[in-house]
């Protein structure tokens, strides 16, 4: 675990959120292609397009949920994974959303996650049948892929 997430998230959390809803969203790629899942009749997303992700487990360390919800929705664990940003909105509760990058194993297959699978180029035209919240968060990752920070090694 980085340093930095150390302090922010420290352990022994507690069991309850006090109307803080936390949740992530994982841009997973493999040889510069993104991930993209649909989970039939969702409940928030219906049958839409989206990133990987969904509800984190409070008391949990994000960058852990976030590799199970991966696991459960590809069918693969990530090569790595890291945090990217995190973003808060209020549209009735506080939430905050931790947007994770991950790179997918050289022989992703995405064959045994629960939701259908699909790749689409990173640096393409956002998908028309992307949900808006999911293009909202794309948007928002392709700024991300712009501006590196001067202490990651170029891809």
């Amino acid at each position: 675990m980085e340093d930095i997430e150390k302090a922010v998230f420290p352990s022994g959390a507690g069991t309850s959120a006090g109307g803080l809803e936390m949740r992530c969203v994982v841009f997973a790629h493999h040889q510069d292609r993104l991930v993209l899942i649909r989970q039939r009749k969702d409940p928030v997303y219906g049958d839409a397009w989206t990133l990987p992700g969904g509800v984190l487990d409070y008391g949990v360390h994000p960058r852990l949920c976030a590799t199970r919800l991966l696991r459960e929705q590809t069918g693969e664990n990530p090569r790595t994974i890291r945090l990217v940003g995190v973003r808060s909105g209020t549209d009735g509760d506080w939430i905050l959303t931790f947007q994770f990058e991950a790179e997918m194993p050289e022989e992703t297959t995405l064959a045994r996650g629960a939701n259908e699978v699909r790749f689409e180029a990173v640096d393409a035209k956002i998908p028309e049948d992307l949900h808006p919240w999911a293009r909202s968060d794309l948007e928002m990752y392709k700024v991300l892929r712009l501006v590196k920070p001067a202490h990651l090694p170029p891809k």
